[in-house]
């Protein structure tokens, strides 16, 4: 009865099993089809062989199926762990290089059945029996079939657990997905190990390729009830490790068990990394309750420092209860230094509107005078009814020449400010006596009307710098020296390397400035010893911007004792040896 019941249900199975292997060639561009195809194929042919096996008439002809049949016995456990590496995402193992290895016992396996009247190494004896039409055939088992069956075992149940672990993390309809896939594929090998084993007596005839067969109505649920082959959780898993993002799984108890390959390169780590202790891979590390929700850190990649958003979040079981932690990685440089540009872009702008502002008041103020006295003077030389001399006259002109000039630097600093962010800067080798030679050249009368003393060097360092910037730092330098220096001015001019720089310098004679006055220089509409100052302001100001577009620094020192006077300092790079 019992081989009668598996005639009639084989060509239901085998129907079933070649409609799930067919209907899964069909969609064999989805993850995990073409593995499922070959082994619901591989099943079909189990099968069948088996059924002809049975029903074949001769001994001959029952041997040969017999034999054949171990193509697909040993082709079953394969093309299911095949397909389960692929469900499970770990379809780097199915590269040739490492999966021919899990293929060796198969292979040898079919070979030895093939062979068996040789060795007897898979059946030690082979007996036929006939039932009713049927012919059976009846074996006692070699020592080569036990390390196949275990084997076979090995890879069956080895691929139920890479099932069963994306089961234990994924939602609902991945978790109902695997439950029917794991029911298909371990129910045959219960009623196997009943066959192989006798554990019900009577029961003759080995029903495991039937049930294999009609597992298949399993992964139909599977397919058309959950949508396997639409949305097996391989899907995931390519998308993790596709993600721009760096991606780490943290357990419990704070140990790495998983990080995509982004997050490796973030953190500089390998996938030895895996299962070692959360602190030893990322530093900052100290327990995910301690650990903010949202932090920064930095790292060093390629000699270049980033920075790494990191976003903690847990990961709930089943049961509701913690069973670790996801941990985010970003990077952001690239926001946080164009946030940071934009940042100091708004400060420059608003220190220059500030500066404008303020400038605009001043230099509305410092023209107000100027412009009343040349308008008072020309008014004076246009008035016929007046009687002016020809030294009057002289002096007249003098004046107006003199206050003209005066209104002409307060324009040329406006344009000089301008013209600062907007100038390309020229770095070149300085013949610096030739810009000192032209700022006092500018102030040839200031200096004359102070008798002022200056002292220059016998010979001065190349550096690099913009020469029209560089005379208007010296010209600012020296009309300080002039306005605040001692009675007569006396200043020395000179230089010093400092490395890879040199430091230009000029020193007056005069009462020198406070500790506050001195915290307050190159500040812009600072006029600092009121008494004396005439300017508006911006001189010390526009020197600081234009030394710092060139890459240098100023700088103010002040003793404080009275003729000892202040030393004003600016420093450019050192040109290069010739």
């Amino acid at each position: 009865m019992q081989y009668v019941l598996f005639v009639a249900l084989a060509p239901t199975g085998a129907l079933i099993s070649l409609a799930v292997a067919g209907y899964a060639l069909r969609h064999r561009h989805a993850p995990g089809a073409s593995a499922l195809a070959i082994y619901m194929l591989a099943v079909s042919g189990f099968l069948i062989g088996n059924t002809l096996e049975l029903m074949w008439p001769t001994e001959t002809g029952t041997l040969f199926w017999a034999q054949l049949e171990y193509l697909f016995i040993t082709g079953v456990p394969l093309t299911w762990l095949a397909f389960a590496f692929q469900y499970a995402g770990k379809t780097s193992w199915l590269a040739p290089k490492r999966f021919w290895s899990v293929t060796v016992i198969p292979a040898l396996t079919f070979f030895l059945a093939q062979t068996n009247s040789r060795h007897h190494l898979i059946w030690s004896t082979v007996t036929f029996q006939p039932v009713g039409e049927m012919l059976t055939i009846s074996v006692s088992y070699g020592p080569w079939f036990w390390v196949h069956m275990f084997y076979s075992y090995l890879l069956l149940f080895g691929g139920a657990v890479l099932i069963i672990g994306v089961r234990a993390f994924s939602p609902t309809v991945y978790r109902q997905q695997s439950a029917w896939a794991i029911v298909g594929a371990l129910l045959p090998l219960t009623v196997n190990l009943i066959s192989v084993f006798q554990l019900i007596p009577g029961l003759h005839k080995d029903h495991t390729p039937l049930v294999f067969a009609l597992a298949g109505i399993a992964f139909a649920v599977s397919i058309f009830r959950y949508h396997l082959l639409d949305l097996i959780p391989i899907a995931r898993a390519v998308v993790v490790e596709r993600m721009r993002d760096g991606v780490m799984v943290v357990s419990r108890d704070d140990q790495l068990v998983d990080l995509n390959p982004t997050a490796r390169r973030m953190l500089g780590v390998t996938e030895e990394s895996i299962g070692k202790p959360m602190a030893s891979v990322l530093q900052e590390w100290s327990g995910a309750r301690q650990m903010p929700p949202q932090a920064r850190i930095y790292r060093s990649a390629d000699g270049e420092d980033r920075i790494l958003e990191v976003r903690v979040s847990s990961l709930a079981s089943g049961h509701g209860d913690s069973a670790g932690h996801l941990v985010l990685l970003r990077d952001i440089t690239d926001q946080v230094r164009s946030a940071e540009a934009l940042q100091q872009a708004n400060r420059e702008l608003q220190a220059r509107n500030e500066e404008l502002d303020a400038f605009g008041h001043t230099v509305a103020h410092n023209l107000k005078n100027p412009l009343g006295i040349i308008q008072g003077f020309a008014e004076l030389l246009a008035d016929e009814s007046t009687v002016l001399s020809e030294e009057e006259r002289r002096s007249s002109v003098q004046n107006i020449i003199r206050v003209a000039r005066r209104m002409d630097h307060i324009l040329e600093e406006l344009m000089l400010l301008f013209g600062l962010r907007r100038t390309e800067v020229r770095m070149e080798p300085l013949d610096m006596a030739v810009m000192v030679a032209a700022a006092l050249e500018r102030l040839e009368a200031s200096l004359q009307e102070a008798v002022a003393e200056v002292i220059l060097p016998s010979s001065w360092p190349v550096a690099l710098g913009h020469p029209a910037w560089v005379e208007e730092v010296w010209a600012n330098y020296i009309s300080n020296a002039l306005k605040y220096g001692g009675r007569p001015p006396r200043m020395e001019l000179g230089a010093t390397t400092e490395g890879e720089q040199v430091r230009f310098w000029i020193q007056d004679n005069g009462p020198g400035l406070t500790a506050e006055e001195q915290g307050r220089l190159f500040q812009p509409f600072e006029r600092l010893g009121t008494q004396r100052a005439t300017g508006h302001g911006l001189g010390l100001s526009i020197v600081r911007r234009i030394v710092e577009r060139m890459g240098g620094e100023v700088g103010g020192d002040c003793s404080g004792i009275p003729g000892e006077g202040c030393i004003f300092s600016f420093t450019l790079p050192l040109a290069p040896a010739a």
